[in-house]
């Protein structure tokens, strides 16, 4: 099967960028063959261990840098981009699922560190984070908040020189395997946009516990609960300034976690379209295979054809973004199709398995299975909906109407992204 994606970076990549181009072909080349040689001897043992947090896969990443691929050559960073990133979790993704799961998580808990912390909590962290020696998350959802950010119920209180914080976080990508935590949590009023604030929180921070959350797919990734009971945190790790939280959590979200998410969707319908390529080509009917049918041609021609309505739809937020424009309708956009193709995929290699498609020993299965770990983080389909309608009516009435929402509901996270990276 050819490289995902291989020639489509010319689309977008073209003239004095063409150098650009070449070095992202010979990425997706590295990418393909480090999991080929590196991943796929451990997804068998992952699969069959079911939900657990696999340290594995994050000491075989480490050694490859890009866990930096978004921090500045300053800090010991690839800074390549987000075209870049996005090649390398799809082409991960395509081989491992779990593993693109993995580093996606915590190419997205360095975000805040990278884009408002401090110069010398870039310096203390991003330079550990870069070598793949410090693996970070992010923890924003309350147990009962979902994604109603500012509804959340994890306070802070002032002791000292710095923050007492209580309260638990869920669906905290790579909990078990990481060394620091930007938590999200309360230091203000309800329904204040400045009632929120990031802290660094260190993993053998007293008062803080990792509670296991099995999952039924993605087996070696895990999104288990940060519980904090009188966790004790110093002035020093606040990411940004006190209130800065909402946005810290905005930007990770809509800047990094929609397209992180996009591009894991993306190697995981890859897959998808490959295995049952495969499948239909070598299993026997009449006289020849189930290839030769036009019924499961149409099936096979409409993977395909959302594959790269897909490709378009990702690699054209990521190339926005790299570009510094302001695009965060392209990134909801981009998280919608990825999810809505890559089920609608699941679907038609569903049809054409048939009875097999539910049998533990096929690829298809868990292929499946993964993909539906996709939906809710960074917002389900109804939440990108919901923004893009904004983007074209504004708020609802409603939140408009609210005492202290704020007018700047719509505010474009992406330019914010851009401004702050020019500018540090």
């Amino acid at each position: 099967m050819p490289t995902a994606s291989a020639s489509l970076f010319r689309l977008f990549l073209t003239g004095e960028h063409a150098r650009l181009c070449e070095e992202q072909a010979r990425l997706c080349e590295e990418v393909e063959t480090f999991a080929e040689a590196n991943l796929a001897p451990l997804t068998a043992g992952m699969e069959a261990r079911g939900p657990h947090t696999d340290h594995k896969v994050r000491t075989v990443l480490s050694t490859t840098g890009w866990l930096g691929v978004l921090i500045g050559a300053k800090w010991g960073g690839l800074d390549l981009g987000h075209v870049a990133k996005t090649l390398i979790l799809a082409g991960l993704s395509r081989r491992s699922p779990a593993a693109g799961a993995i580093l996606q998580a915590s190419i997205l808990g360095a975000a805040p560190i990278a884009e408002y912390g401090s110069e010398e909590m870039r310096r203390t962290w991003l330079p550990e984070i870069a070598a793949g020696r410090c693996w970070p998350t992010i923890a924003v959802t309350d147990p009962q908040q979902g994604s109603h950010i500012l509804g959340m119920t994890a306070t802070t209180r002032r002791s000292g020189q710095g923050y007492v914080l209580d309260g638990e976080k869920v669906f905290v990508g790579n909990a078990g395997i990481a060394d620091v935590h930007c938590v999200i949590a309360r230091t203000g009023s309800p329904g204040d946009e400045r009632s929120l604030t990031a802290f660094l929180v260190e993993r053998d921070s007293a008062g803080l516990d990792i509670v296991r959350r099995p999952a039924n797919g993605l087996f070696g990734f895990s999104i288990d609960t940060l519980r904090l009971t009188g966790v004790h945190v110093p002035t020093s790790h606040i990411i940004g300034r006190v209130g800065d939280g909402l946005a810290v959590a905005q930007l990770a979200s809509v800047v990094y976690g929609r397209l992180n998410l996009a591009a894991v969707a993306l190697g995981i319908h890859q897959r998808l379209l490959d295995e049952t390529a495969r499948w239909v080509s070598a299993r026997p009917r009449y006289d020849g295979h189930l290839s030769d049918l036009e019924t499961v041609r149409h099936h096979i021609a409409e993977m395909k054809h959302h594959l790269m309505a897909t490709e378009l739809a990702v690699y054209g937020a990521a190339q926005l973004l790299d570009q510094g424009q302001s695009c965060d309708p392209w990134l909801y956009h981009a998280k919608l199709t990825a999810h809505r193709a890559g089920a609608a995929a699941s679907e038609h290699a569903k049809q054409l398995f048939g009875g097999y498609a539910a049998c533990l020993d096929t690829p298809i299965e868990q292929l499946r299975r993964d993909f539906d770990l996709i939906h809710a983080p960074a917002g389900p389909d109804d939440l990108q909906l919901k923004r893009l309608a904004e983007t074209v009516l504004g708020p609802d009435r409603s939140r408009r109407a609210r005492p202290g929402h704020s007018r700047q509901h719509r505010s474009e996270w992406s330019t914010q992204h851009a401004l702050h990276r020019r500018t540090t």
